[in-house]
């Protein structure tokens, strides 16, 4: 039930079809050079699970099985359960210092998602509710790694929604499952992922046959994805970019070309209530979002202090003042996630976290995300500028004056300019820009989680409190 890294490279060489940025078509991801290097660090992730010092964190032991199984596809149940999950974010985060969205411990919520709304699915399909529990039975027996297929293709805004021809939606309904024909796009990891969960949250005015919740292997018969351009360099060098070297995070398109969906993967279809969830069914998902953006936060807040440390430049005011306020950033979305944590609620034997504080807590870090960008990029000067490869330190006379002429505080010129080559990667690179666009729209941008959060009721009773206490009554048609 436990992959290493291995098995779980030698589980992807299962004949699914990539069309590469070059154009050419992929026979083995974990080898062609855009995807092998994000293939490594995934599969570094299964290894962790072997680990000594690592496996209570990225494992558990099943209740029902009384086998180890990946804690990723723990359905948190109590307190301790979002904590333990909480800190499998944390160490997932932490190894791939923040810039893959989508870890192997992300994409089983949305089963877990639909597993805590599966009351009011069953009211309309009883095998659907029962697909959730056996597809989570799946995930965690083969130790899966599943991709989120969510949002729409962009297309001419002036064509209705249910006429829009690239939408996903099922072109023939058979008694066995269905066929489904159209793309969706952003799929973000499913390249390295086992299946992913196709789910119609974003379109409210989905006609009935693209209402569907259900899941795909991702080497199914007649799927194809189509990576976008990579924005690393190939065979970058560890030293040159500590982190661009890792590989990226490969956002594809999967174009269904009448692919066929067993109804024993069928989870929903045609039920309009699902349309309605978006926030219920995602809660579980948004909050390991908000969780991995303030570990990711911490990252930042380190790195800060590191680049003040080998420029000696503490003692300026501004410099101080930058780097409390990267620290109070993460220190914040921290807190949200705690409150979102400790005001959990159970749903269908799932504790969820709160809604508000998850909300809330996201849009802080979307909206201050470009901020600390542009602080540490500030704190660090020329230093971003200054940088130079490992090949030119090597070159004889030039490298020398190099090591003379740039030494940090305490550091060599070299052990800075691993530093600085850093921070980029980190704050101005292309993958640096490429991260910050996914997480300013990753699930919702900022516009719709101030409308969310203006339309939650939870401020009524602070409005009440002020309205009673000046003994003012506000008839209800002018509210």
């Amino acid at each position: 039930m436990l992959k290493t890294g291995e098995e779980y490279k030698q589980s992807l060489r299962d004949g699914r079809v990539v069309l590469a940025a070059d154009g050419s078509h992929v026979d083995d991801v974990t080898t062609h050079p855009q995807f092998k290097d994000a293939v490594e660090n995934i599969a570094a992730l299964y290894d962790m699970q072997h680990e000594p010092g690592l496996r209570d964190v990225a494992a558990y032991k099943d209740e029902e099985t009384g086998e180890l199984a990946s804690r990723a596809w723990q359905v948190p149940r109590t307190k301790d359960d979002l904590v333990s999950r909480r800190e499998l974010a944390r160490m997932s985060t932490y190894h791939t210092l923040g810039v893959f969205g989508r870890p192997p411990d992300y994409g089983s919520f949305n089963a877990l998602g639909l597993l805590s709304v599966a009351d009011r699915i069953a009211n309309a399909s009883p095998e659907g509710a029962s697909n959730i529990d056996d597809f989570i039975r799946w995930g965690r027996d083969n130790n899966a790694m599943s991709a989120d297929i969510v949002a729409d293709v962009q297309s001419d805004r002036s064509v209705p929604t249910a006429q829009k021809p690239g939408r996903l939606r099922s072109v023939e309904k058979r008694k066995d499952g269905l066929v489904v024909y159209g793309a969706k796009p952003c799929a973000s990891v499913a390249v390295q992922a086992h299946v992913g969960t196709v789910v119609t949250l974003l379109t409210p005015g989905a006609d009935p046959d693209a209402n569907m919740f259900c899941y795909v292997p991702i080497n199914a018969p007649n799927l194809t994805l189509v990576a976008r351009e990579p924005v690393v360099n190939r065979g970058t060098d560890l030293d040159d970019h500590a982190l661009d070297s890792r590989g990226e995070e490969p956002d594809s398109m999967l174009v269904f070309d009448r692919v066929f969906i067993p109804n024993e993967h069928v989870f929903s279809f045609r039920d309009p209530q699902m349309l309605g969830l978006y926030h219920e069914l995602g809660a579980l998902a948004l909050w390991h979002i908000l969780a991995r953006l303030a570990y990711k936060a911490e990252i930042f807040a380190g790195t800060a202090q590191v680049i003040v440390d080998v420029l000696g430049t503490e003692n300026i005011p501004q410099v101080r003042d930058s780097i409390s306020e990267i620290a109070a950033y993460a220190t914040a979305l921290k807190a949200f996630v705690l409150a979102a944590e400790d005001t959990a609620q159970p749903a269908n034997g799932v504790l969820v976290p709160a809604e508000r504080f998850v909300t809330a807590g996201r849009l802080h870090s979307v909206e201050n995300y470009p901020r600390v960008l542009q602080l540490m990029r500030e704190i660090s000067g020329q230093g971003l500028i200054s940088r130079f490869t490992q090949k030119q330190f090597e070159d004889g006379a030039v490298g020398e004056m190099l090591r003379e002429f740039l030494p940090g505080t305490g550091v060599s010129a070299e052990a800075k300019n691993r530093v600085f080559n850093f921070v980029w990667d980190l704050t101005c690179s292309a993958n640096a820009q490429r991260v910050a666009l996914f997480e300013n729209v990753n699930a919702t941008p900022p516009s719709a989680m101030r409308a969310r959060i203006y339309n939650s009721d939870y401020r009524q009773p602070w409005r009440d409190f002020v309205l009673d206490r000046l003994g003012v009554d506000i008839a209800p048609q002018n509210r």
